[in-house]
């Protein structure tokens, strides 16, 4: 799914779920102790409003000494006849003064020694196997505290579903909250059997968006959130179309643990960093700056050629696209370049280009390569512009390229060392 997708989900998840800190929640009548010495209500829709027994769950995650969780985010959509569901993982597991989390590609373990975290993403070798090895964090944790490190909240941010809410509900002074500001209206919603136990729906219709959460009520715990559908386009040029996101917190229990939890292996070779390092971009095509095999030029023609990798597409939605990127082109522009679609019979050209589905390329008069980019956006086009106009004033862009990557290699070189973390 593409990333304008993920992020218009966030912002409306991000909207009430991941509101922040502020309001005591209020009390109910009875209590259940748990592994602290505080006490904490039981959730009972039996007796108080929705209201009430959504705040008297969240004072129970607030005190809870453990919890753990095997949790997902997931979405589902439909693409064409076919409903297609994607899903990550949003796993918490908290005993005390230990901490596991699993959230996307995040791993993250808290403990009296330290505080360690890493990124499982193959493709760009776990993050060039770097590794956060930081102070422990005293006492029980916050949030804020956890993903101190700019880059390591952003993956988390960038998510399906933003940050997991379970660290909202049990670290947070006062979790969700704005949820119990304003005129958000609560209601008792249906019954439903999730793994095997009788929950009730709690909805809370908030500044027009309406979010369900399925409460255990013997184990006072949230076992799912359904949230709001967003319409959106599922990639660009389609029309929206509804997509539902649901956060199931698959096995969530707030019994102590009689064993420590699976924890996955830090990268191989790991660069213990006291942060991360922003990677540098990767390396440029190893065609950029190369001739198009079978190239013949016209004479007297020194216009530049886009090329546009489409997978899928007939001749008149192929015509439609070629318009589209026509249009888009300044019009100061337009006479200086053509544009030429490249369908699936065009396959081998593209593959000899190594041009993407979805990329573009640039081609200059001289049938030389001097730009290329693996996702055609516009915000692709707004640099591609600026590529135009450096090439018809002569600029070699592909050397411009490989010098400012090699300049960028070794400032992140410099940056990997200068935050290198003590070896104890």
């Amino acid at each position: 799914m593409k990333p304008s997708l993920l992020c218009i989900l966030l912002a409306a998840f991000l909207s009430v779920v991941a509101a922040g800190c502020g309001r005591s929640p209020e009390s109910a009548d009875s209590t259940v102790e748990t592994s602290t010495t505080a006490s904490v209500q039981t959730a009972s829709y039996r007796q108080g409003s929705p209201k009430e027994l959504l705040a008297a769950v969240f004072a129970r995650y607030r005190a809870a000494a453990s919890y753990r969780d095997d949790g997902r985010a997931q979405i589902s959509y439909r693409n064409g006849d076919v409903t297609e569901t994607r899903a990550a993982p949003m796993r918490v597991w908290f005993d005390r003064n230990e901490l596991y989390l699993s959230t996307y590609d995040v791993r993250l373990t808290s403990d009296p020694e330290s505080l360690t975290a890493w990124i499982a993403d193959p493709s760009s070798d776990n993050f060039d196997s770097q590794v956060i090895k930081a102070a422990p964090i005293r006492g029980r944790p916050t949030t804020p505290a956890l993903l101190s490190d700019p880059i390591l909240a952003g993956r988390v941010t960038a998510g399906l579903a933003g940050p997991p809410p379970q660290l909202e509900w049990l670290f947070s002074p006062d979790p969700m909250r704005q949820l119990f500001q304003g005129d958000h209206q609560f209601e008792f919603g249906s019954t439903r059997i999730i793994e095997a136990r009788q929950c009730r729906c709690v909805t809370v219709d908030a500044e027009g968006q309406r979010f369900q959460f399925w409460i255990d009520d013997r184990a006072s715990i949230i076992r799912r959130v359904d949230l709001p559908p967003i319409f959106a386009p599922l990639s660009p040029g389609m029309s929206p179309q509804p997509i539902s996101l649901s956060i199931d917190l698959v096995g969530a229990s707030f019994d102590a643990p009689d064993r420590a939890p699976k924890i996955e292996h830090l990268p191989q070779s790991p660069k213990l960093l006291t942060r991360f390092v922003p990677l540098p971009p990767p390396r440029p095509s190893r065609t950029l700056g190369t001739r198009v095999p079978g190239f013949s030029k016209s004479s007297n023609d020194d216009k530049l050629t886009m090329l546009l990798r489409v997978s899928g597409a007939d001749d008149a939605e192929s015509e439609s696209i070629g318009q589209q990127w026509s249009e888009a082109v300044p019009e100061q522009l337009r006479e200086q370049v053509r544009i030429r679609v490249l369908t699936d019979r065009d396959a081998e050209v593209a593959e000899s280009l190594s041009l993407a589905p979805g990329g573009v390329a640039l081609i200059d008069g001289d049938g030389v390569i001097v730009w290329i980019d693996d996702e055609a956006s516009a915000a692709t086009l707004s640099v591609m512009t600026n590529v135009m106009a450096d090439v018809l004033s002569g600029v070699d862009v592909p050397e411009r390229l490989r010098s400012q990557w090699s300049e960028q290699v070794a400032m992140y070189d410099r940056a990997r060392r200068e935050l290198a973390a003590p070896v104890n």
